[in-house]
């Protein structure tokens, strides 16, 4: 379901560059469909499979599953090429370089598109800091011509989760970083724009050259911007795409909504996260249980699904959170719905001051955190037990679709 925006866009770079790359997508591996690689062994003939001989070898990963495969990639790539450099970059890179110091010849803190050339051109080693890119629109296209079409396209991505399959369809993203702080997030703060012409250019090259008319639109809150929001919007309308996006619900009004559908979309996602105004307000988000019944509301008087993330394990979350969350879902009836449990990932603010929210961490093998319906904490009103509980009571209200009648 999860496409490798991240990777595409260095490869572009490096392009643009004149120098020489390839794409090894190991999401493709049958062998590691279903468990790391640490349990399926890295094995020398399984890297040969998707890579050949390199003079760099550059990994992203996030702090979960990912950063354990990683390390074991790159361990036995040494043992392949002792004289290649490895490359750390993504999530958990630049949230604890000093865990990959000793497992990786690089690590890159922030964007890796700067950072990449001075790492191949000027010969930086050690913890490089990327930053952020300013300019979003100086960024080639992705590099998605790396990758075979059948990996660039994906009949499951435009359904997604419990959707079944669907038409072809990629994702694209419009802009990154989010300005909001909630304290279950480790995301940047500093938002960047791509100008609508060019992101607009970009979704028009993927129809012409890949036949491709379904999208996922990657951005943290594609409504942000309302003013650049309608630009794109007009845009895209003649396009006659299909399109989901996601966003927050205090960024959602009537005239959005009629906008976006119009323009292709055909479901806007909002995280809900909590029915409980007490769990909103000690998780920051700045949001009411009100605003988020009324960007539903207006979702699906608009024609669009209305689909809700939903996160349970939160500080201050009681039963009766639980119970709040399933009026939330009988009076608006959202179209779809997923819930995770809470995960105390490296960076969010609840990790790193969990006596400020009345949490105590249990578990800080963040490996484990990929069981997104386990909880590794206990709070000041619920014992692990009761999380582990209010998760699986409301899972299954949920999947019962009781909510519905």
């Amino acid at each position: 379901m999860y496409f490798p925006l991240g990777l595409l866009y260095i490869a572009a770079v490096l392009e643009n560059a004149h120098h020489r790359v390839k794409i090894a997508d190991l999401r493709a591996l049958p062998q590691l469909s279903n468990s790391s690689l640490e349990e399926s062994v890295v094995t020398e003939s399984l890297l040969h499979v998707v890579l050949s001989e390199a003079d760099f070898y550059g990994i992203t990963a996030t702090s979960s599953l990912e950063i354990a495969d990683a390390k074991a990639i790159a361990q036995t790539l040494k043992e392949l090429h002792p004289k290649a450099v490895t490359i750390i970059g993504g999530a958990h890179a630049s949230i604890m370089p000093e865990d990959c110091v000793n497992d990786f010849d690089v690590v890159v803190v922030g964007e890796g598109e700067k950072a990449i050339l001075d790492i191949v051109e000027k010969g930086v080693r050690g913890i490089v800091q990327g930053g952020f890119i300013k300019d979003l629109d100086s960024l080639p296209f992705p590099a998605r011509h790396l990758l075979p079409e059948k990996a660039v396209f994906s009949p499951k991505l435009i359904e997604g989760e419990k959707y079944g399959e669907g038409p072809k369809a990629t994702t694209i993203i419009s802009s990154r970083g989010c300005p909001f702080s909630c304290s279950f997030c480790a995301q940047p703060h500093f938002v960047r724009y791509r100008s609508p012409e060019l992101f607009v250019n970009e979704v028009k090259f993927l129809q012409d050259r890949y036949n491709c008319h379904h999208f996922r639109f990657v951005d943290d809150a594609f409504t942000l911007d309302k003013t650049r929001l309608f630009k794109i919007c007009e845009l895209l309308k003649p396009l006659s795409i299909h399109y989901r996006a996601q966003t927050r619900a205090d960024l959602v009004s009537a005239e959005m909504c009629w906008a976006l559908r119009m323009s292709g979309c055909d479901e806007l996602a909002i995280g809900v996260e909590s029915a409980d105004n007490q769990v909103l307000r000690i998780i920051s988000k700045s949001e009411t249980v009100e605003d988020m019944k009324q960007a539903v509301r207006l979702i699906k008087a608009s024609g669009m699904r209305a689909k809700t993330y939903w996160m349970t394990g939160l500080p201050k979350e009681t039963w009766r959170s639980i119970e709040l969350n399933k009026r939330f879902m009988q009076e608006v009836k959202p179209d779809r719905w997923t819930l995770s449990m809470f995960a105390p990932f490296p960076g969010c603010d609840i990790e790193k001051n969990p006596e400020k929210y009345g949490v105590k961490i249990l578990n800080q093998d963040y490996s484990l955190y990929s069981n997104f319906s386990k909880s590794f904490i206990q709070t000041d009103v619920a014992s692990n037990t009761e999380l582990n509980q209010h998760y699986q009571d409301f899972y299954l209200y949920l999947a019962s679709e009781e909510w519905k009648k």
